[in-house]
Formats: structure tokens, C-alpha cells, sequence
């Protein structure tokens, strides 16, 4: 009996090892994804921010307002409030802390009054609440007119903020005296198929994007759509029109340029810079080509 009682409980204990073995990994999956959704939501306390600038003596105030039911969170860096205002819209996913080192630049604290904000769905604004690029721009439209100044004021989007950018100037064709569309995804031409996307936007899979990447997922998804009809805004365009690229982007093409000058027939100018070698990560990789371009605005 001890023997036969002994072989039963190697066989069990052998079942129990298994189990253990075949369910940890799976286990350890749902632990990364769960401590990914905290990971991955690409923004910082207010606190540490507050913190992080007063180390090096630079001005920074943090606000929050609601517009259409929506909480906006956006930063604003200012030596001086009568200086020309110049606007960051950050890319898919991202926040308004990503253009920390511009708002700390002291040559770029000289010129302007620099305002970075939080779209709709990101950082602390509505996070994880996807949203049409046409709703991004009519919530976002309130903030910058509330900035508005007797000084000039200069917009630059990065990536998905390209097509934001497009769509404030030709909502408000008054408002900004130049645009610049940094790797700007404008062209629904050029956007891929991925149709992994379609795939990760359904319920069934949503879940495992961690953090940010689920509202970019799906905003994204609306992004395909949303630039047909934004092609209709192009017109609408009066101000100064600036484009950056890189011509080694392989996530937003460089012929997304050339679209962008074809229809804007009504800017006051057009011009563009091609970063030789620079790939989609501009603002962090060539930050001193895009500061040296940002500082030659007039």
C-alpha cells in the first residue's frame, strides 16, 4: 500500500508541476500586460513635472479645463507671456511631456511662449477615449484661442498631430501665422492597410494593447477615414505652411509632403525642409535641426 500510495502521489505531484508550468506563463503574460497598462500611459505627475522644471529655473504652469464634457490637460512654459506663442501637438501615442526639452531650451524660452498639450485620449486628457480627428480639432480650438496674444502664433504637429494641426488652421484660418507639419501622416493615400489594427480594435482584443497604445490604436483606425474628408479642408488654408520630413520615414512616407503642397493652393507660403537620413522620430532624434528651424520663425 505505501508503495502503491507512493506512486499516486508522484503521479500527482507531477500533474501539479505540470499545471503550474504549462499556467505561469500565461500567468506572467496577464501580470505584464496588467502592470503595462500603468507602464505605458506615456505621462508624468504633475508633481514630478512641477519638480522637474523648477530644477532648472524655468516657469511652468499645468492647467486643466473641460470643454464639451471633455477634461483637457495642457502646460505652458513662459518667461515672458508677451512673447509669440508656438504650439506642440504630439503624435500617436504620446503627451504633452514628450517636448519637455523644447519648453526647457533657453535660446527657444527666448523667443517664444511654448504651449504643449495633451489630446484628447492621452496623458491626462480623457485618457484611453479615442477620438475622431474632427472632435480633436473643434476641443482643442477653444485652449489655443484662450492663448491667443497680440504676438504671432506658431502650431507644429508631429506624426498623427500633422493632420490635427491641418485641420485647427483650416478651421481657424485667422488664428496661426504658421503651421508646421512635422512628419505629418496627411495623405490617406499613402497610410498602410495594417490590418492588424482592425484586428486589435476589436473588443475581443482590445484589451491586450497596453496603456496608450489602445487609444493610438484606435484613433489610428480613425485616422484612415478621417483624412478623405479632410482633404476638402486643405483649401481653407491661408496662413504659412511649414513641412518637416525625414527622408528615411518608413512609418509616415515623405510623399505625404508633395500631397500637402499640391492642396494647399491657398497658404500664404509653402515650404519644407528634408532632414537627409532622419527617420520618424524627428523632434527626439533630430531635436537641434527641428529647435534650429523652429528658431528661424518670424
Amino acid at each position: 500500500m505505501r508503495n502503491g500510495g507512493s506512486a499516486e502521489t508522484a503521479r500527482t505531484s507531477n500533474s501539479l508541476i505540470a499545471n503550474c508550468m504549462n499556467k505561469l506563463p500565461i500567468l506572467g503574460i496577464l501580470v505584464a500586460l496588467a502592470l503595462s497598462q500603468s507602464c505605458f500611459r506615456m505621462r508624468w505627475p504633475d508633481d514630478k513635472a512641477y519638480a522637474s522644471f523648477e530644477r532648472q529655473g524655468v516657469p511652468l504652469k499645468i492647467i486643466d479645463t473641460l470643454i464639451e464634457g471633455h477634461s483637457i490637460h495642457f502646460a505652458v512654459s513662459s518667461r515672458n507671456d508677451s512673447l509669440p506663442t508656438l504650439i506642440f501637438i504630439h503624435g500617436s501615442p504620446g503627451s504633452w511631456f514628450h517636448y519637455r526639452k523644447f519648453m526647457l531650451d533657453a535660446e527657444l524660452g527666448k523667443k517664444f511662449r511654448i504651449v504643449s498639450i495633451d489630446r484628447p485620449g492621452f496623458g491626462h486628457s480623457d485618457f484611453g477615449k479615442a477620438l475622431h480627428l474632427e472632435e480633436q480639432a473643434r476641443i482643442i480650438a477653444p485652449i489655443l484661442e484662450s492663448l491667443k496674444l497680440a504676438k504671432p502664433m506658431f502650431l507644429c504637429g508631429h506624426s498623427m498631430g500633422g493632420p490635427v494641426v491641418v485641420k485647427l488652421a483650416a478651421d481657424n484660418p485667422e488664428m496661426f501665422k504658421t503651421i508646421i507639419i512635422v512628419a505629418g501622416a496627411i495623405d490617406a493615400a499613402q497610410e498602410k492597410k495594417e490590418r492588424w489594427r482592425h484586428l486589435m480594435g476589436k473588443p475581443a482584443f482590445r484589451w491586450m494593447l497596453p496603456g496608450a497604445f489602445r487609444p493610438s490604436n484606435m484613433e489610428l483606425l480613425f485616422l484612415k477615414k478621417d483624412l478623405i474628408p479632410l482633404q476638402a479642408d486643405f483649401k481653407n488654408i491661408h496662413c504659412n505652411v511649414r513641412f518637416v520630413h525625414g527622408d528615411k520615414d518608413t512609418w509616415v512616407p515623405i510623399e505625404n509632403v508633395a500631397f500637402g503642397e499640391k492642396m494647399m493652393i491657398n497658404a500664404q507660403s509653402l515650404n519644407s525642409d528634408t532632414l537627409h537620413g532622419a527617420d520618424h522620430q524627428i523632434p527626439w532624434k533630430r531635436f537641434q535641426s527641428l529647435k534650429d528651424i523652429l528658431m528661424a520663425l518670424e
